[in-house]
C-alpha cells in the first residue's frame, strides 16, 4: 500500500477554454472539470492509475473539504483524513486550446498545532501498513516550516520509506535534518537552492544530486521539464528523456511521477527502470484531461519508448 500524505489540499477547478487567454476581459469557459486536488491527491490518483494500493491522508475543512471527500469517493480514493476548522481552499488552471496552461493557487487557511498533532498520530498509524509513504506539496499557514521534517521522522522510525515532493524551506528543513527523506525530486530551482549555487548543465545538476545524495538522501530525482530527469541512487546516476507528444494537460505530471515512482520502489524495480517507469506513467499523463489519471495501454506504450541511460 502506499500512503499519500497532502497538507495543502484543495478544489482544483480546470477552465478549458476554446482559444487563448486575453487578460482585461471576459472569458467565456467551454468545459469546467472539479477534482481532489493537492499535490498528494494526484499523486494518490496516478498510484491508483498504475494498479496499486492507496490510501490518502492530510487535511480537509469546511465545505470544500465536503466536497474534496466525496470528489474522492467518485475517484475511487480510500481516505483518512482530519477534519480541521478552516476551508479547504480552491485553485483554478484554465487550459488555453493550444495547450498553455496558467495556474491560480489560494494559499490555504491556518491549520493549528493540535490538528497536526493529530495527522501526525494518525501517519504514524497508517505507515506501518504501507510499503511507501509520499509527502507533496507545500506547508499551510499556522504549521512551521520544519512540518514535513517532523513527519518524515515518523514514518522513518516505523522502517517505510518516504518520496518527498516539497519546495522552499519546507524542503531544506527536511534535507537537512537528521532524519532525511529517501527520495525527494527537486526541479534545477530547487536543488540549486539546496546545494547554495545557479546550477544549469546537466554536468552540474549530476553534480549537486551526487552532492545531496552523498549526505544522506538515497535517490535524488532532478525534473528537467521538457528535457526529461536525472536520478542519483546507490546504483549510479541515470538520464531519462521520454518521447515527443502533444502535451493534452500538463499539470500534475509531477505529481505522476511521484506517485508511480512510489509504485515502483514498492513492486522492488532498480534504479533505472524506477526512472522508466515513473516518467512514463508522467507522460501518459499529460495526455489525459484528468490530472493523475492515463491509460494503461498508453503508458505501457510510452514505457517502451522512454530511455534511460547510464551518466558516468
Amino acid at each position: 500500500m502506499i500512503l499519500t500524505v497532502t497538507l495543502n489540499t484543495s478544489i482544483d477547478k480546470a477552465y478549458q477554454l476554446d482559444g487563448a487567454l486575453e487578460a482585461g476581459t471576459v472569458m467565456r469557459v467551454a468545459r469546467c472539470t472539479n477534482s481532489a486536488g493537492g499535490k498528494g491527491l494526484n499523486a494518490s490518483r496516478a498510484v491508483a492509475s498504475c494498479g496499486a494500493t492507496v490510501l490518502a491522508t492530510g487535511f480537509v475543512g469546511g465545505h470544500n473539504g465536503n466536497l474534496l471527500l466525496d470528489l474522492l469517493e467518485r475517484d475511487g480514493i480510500p481516505q483518512r483524513f482530519v477534519r480541521v476548522g478552516s476551508e479547504t481552499r480552491s485553485c483554478i488552471n484554465v487550459l488555453e486550446s493550444q495547450g498553455r496552461s496558467t495556474e491560480f493557487l489560494e494559499p490555504g487557511a491556518s491549520v493549528t498545532d493540535g490538528e497536526f498533532e493529530r495527522l501526525s498520530a494518525l501517519v504514524g498509524e497508517e505507515a506501518g501498513r504501507a510499503g511507501v509513504v509520499t509527502m507533496s506539496g507545500s506547508v499551510p499557514a499556522g504549521l512551521p516550516k520544519t512540518a514535513w521534517a517532523k513527519l518524515v521522522s515518523t514514518v522513518r522510525a516505523e522502517g517505510v520509506p518516504v518520496v518527498l515532493d516539497s519546495s522552499g524551506a519546507s524542503l531544506e528543513h527536511a534535507v537537512r535534518a537528521a532524519t532525511k527523506p529517501t527520495v525527494i525530486k527537486p526541479n534545477v530551482d530547487e536543488i540549486s537552492q539546496l546545494v547554495g549555487h545557479r546550477v544549469a548543465s546537466i554536468p552540474e545538476v549530476v553534480d549537486a544530486a551526487r552532492r545531496l545524495h552523498g549526505a544522506g538522501i538515497r535517490d535524488v530525482i532532478v525534473s528537467l521539464g521538457g528535457d526529461g530527469a536525472v536520478l542519483v541512487t546507490d546504483e549510479g546516476a541515470f538520464r531519462g528523456s521520454s518521447p515527443s507528444i502533444k502535451v493534452l494537460n500538463p499539470v500534475g505530471s509531477g505529481d505522476t511521477l511521484v506517485g508511480a515512482y512510489a509504485v515502483a520502489m514498492e513492486r522492488g524495480l532498480p534504479a533505472p527502470e524506477r526512472l522508466r517507469y515513473a516518467m512514463s506513467r508522467a507522460t501518459a499523463n499529460c495526455l489525459s484531461p484528468e490530472t493523475g489519471r492515463f491509460d494503461a495501454d498508453t503508458a505501457d506504450d510510452l514505457l517502451a519508448r522512454t530511455v534511460v541511460e547510464p551518466i558516468h
